[in-house]
């Protein structure tokens, strides 16, 4: 049991884990604004498929790559860093994959 306590309590499980948080909490808030996800893909790669399973795996799938590249690339030292990692991988993504709504260039 100690060992387990230890491995929760180890800094960089702890950080690994708030990244996970905050790529799950950037999905969700994504999902309000239209965020269409990895499901394009997946109806590709797993044809004919209930829409339950697309949204499942699109939510696993986005997660855990939120939190896995979130926490390399930017390596987090503490909570608030690692909740910023999982919010801006997934906000990245959202912006990434998101259609332009503007009807022209914007103008400054």
């Amino acid at each position: 049991m100690n060992a387990l306590v230890d491995w929760l309590t180890n800094a960089t499980v702890v950080n690994y884990l708030i990244t996970h948080f905050g790529a799950m909490a950037m999905y969700l808030f994504s999902l309000a604004k239209g965020f269409g996800g990895s499901k394009p893909a997946l109806k590709r790669l797993f044809p004919g498929k209930p829409e339950v399973l697309y949204d499942r795996l699109d939510f696993v799938a986005i997660v855990l790559a939120g939190s896995v590249i979130g926490t390399i690339f930017f390596r987090p030292l503490d909570p608030l860093q690692a909740l910023a990692a999982g919010f801006g991988w997934t906000g990245a993504v959202n912006v990434l994959t998101s259609k332009n709504t503007q009807d022209g260039p914007v103008n400054s």
